[in-house]
């Protein structure tokens, strides 16, 4: 299908933000600071030169970049910046919880032209009331990794992978491999862990298909937080189970103690075939194996419907203080809109960042593996959020959390009970 670009030049995005009606001419040009302070320092290179072209096409506008991040907290920091009297005119807010914390200070952005290009799902996290409060940085997925070439080796298709919607289908193909270990020179089928540096690719991003396949995953985790939650009795949670214990079969024997290094290296290494981890290992596979063709897999929760969607998220938002002068403001959008609508903004999210656009109008072509991929997916509709935020700190984001020890607890003796238990009672104690 060819791809329509809904570009607006930056001269037309001038008059349309700062023009107003019948003043254009005055008004447009006064001159206006624009303080941005943001929290990835990946990317301040990048960013740097974005802004020097912005000024250039919009000199009446001094942007002032201020980057803390990199092992600082960037919440603490921020919250300072404002109890000082030094707030930016834009800065970055995460999903719900953090939109909850400063919606009293942003400005709405809902009528801003880059919103109808927001792939489905992307502004659910920074939207409240049916107000969008900010624009996203960019998407993440994460799901099962397949090697296409070792796939091929043991006589699977792309299509024959793709068509894979059930855990008996999945578990299948898992079982052909193991077969196939020794002639397609791998060790393991799928690289996974419990624990060590990448407890977190289980008790936060696999659990969080148990929760984000609920017909109302908030609601849910309300409802475990009051104690009514039927944890045992769920299809989602116990379809989880069945597709860990699959997992386990088919990963190594010591997955509490796998680390995240290994987990990834043996990937690229082509030591396994499957590899449970998201889109931010790129750089890494790539190093290793700059050949190394990959797709995602979704986790299917069991046979009883077909599951055909991969986990997708935004890291995080650019947002706009709405306490700043309109001035400050409307030159605030008109940034916002220089990234999501031009070329120089596509080029600094695709091709500098290297980030996965999380608009439509912006080319996909010419992305990673495992970006062409999450793309695939967003652009089918075929994504689930990510929902773990709802839940109280501590249920499932450390490596002694109740789920982690859930897990770990499941890997060496299989009772579901016990993981229901302790599941359930962890969220009640720790919401109380």
């Amino acid at each position: 299908m060819k791809k329509v670009h809904s570009y607006i030049a930056p001269a037309i995005l001038a008059v349309l933000i700062l023009g107003g009606c019948g003043g254009a001419g005055k008004d447009a040009e006064e001159q206006v600071t624009l303080e941005i302070f943001q929290f990835k320092v990946e990317i301040v290179e990048q960013l740097d030169a974005l802004v020097e072209d912005f000024e250039a096409d919009y000199p009446h506008i001094d942007v002032i970049m201020d980057t803390v991040g990199g092992g600082t907290d960037y919440g603490s920091a921020l919250r300072q910046r404002f109890n000082s009297g030094e707030e930016p005119g834009i800065f970055n807010v995460g999903g719900a919880a953090e939109l909850t914390s400063w919606k009293h200070t942003l400005e709405p952005l809902t009528s801003e032209a880059w919103v109808a290009e927001a792939f489905d799902g992307a502004l659910d996290g920074i939207t409240d009331g049916g107000e969008v409060y900010g624009q996203p940085y960019n998407q993440e997925g994460y799901g099962i990794i397949y090697n296409k070439g070792i796939l091929a080796d043991a006589g699977y298709s792309e299509a024959d992978m793709m068509s894979i919607s059930t855990l008996d289908e999945l578990e299948a193909v898992f079982a052909d491999l193991e077969s196939q270990k020794d002639a397609l020179g791998i060790e393991t089928v799928l690289s996974f862990s419990l624990g060590g540096t990448a407890w977190w690719t289980a008790s936060i991003h696999a659990f969080n298909v148990a929760l984000a396949n609920q017909d109302d995953p908030a609601a849910f985790v309300e409802a475990g937080k009051a104690g009514t939650a039927d944890f045992a009795g769920n299809a989602y949670m116990n379809g989880f189970l069945d597709m860990i214990e699959v997992f386990i079969e088919y990963s190594y024997d010591n997955l509490i103690t796998v680390d995240y290094n290994d987990q990834v290296a043996n990937f690229g290494l082509g030591k396994t075939a499957f590899l449970h981890q998201g889109n931010w290992t790129i750089g890494t596979l790539l190093e290793i194996d700059p050949e190394l063709d990959m797709a995602f897999l979704p986790h299917p929760l069991g046979n009883s419907q077909e599951f055909n969607s991969i986990p997708v998220g935004i890291p995080n938002n650019w947002t706009v203080n709405s306490n700043k002068t309109e001035a400050e403001v409307e030159a605030a959008k008109l940034f916002l809109n220089y990234m999501a609508m031009t070329e120089r903004g596509e080029k600094f999210i695709v091709e500098d960042c290297k980030f996965i656009p999380a608009f439509g109008n912006m080319e996909t072509t010419t992305l990673d593996p495992l970006g062409q991929s999450i793309v695939s997916y967003s652009q089918e509709g075929n994504t689930i959020p990510w929902v773990w935020f709802m839940a109280p700190t501590g249920w499932l984001d450390s490596p002694t959390s109740p789920v982690m020890t859930a897990l770990q607890v499941f890997f060496e003796d299989g009772d579901r009970d016990e993981f229901f238990t302790t599941i359930s009672e962890g969220l009640v104690e720790l919401a109380n």
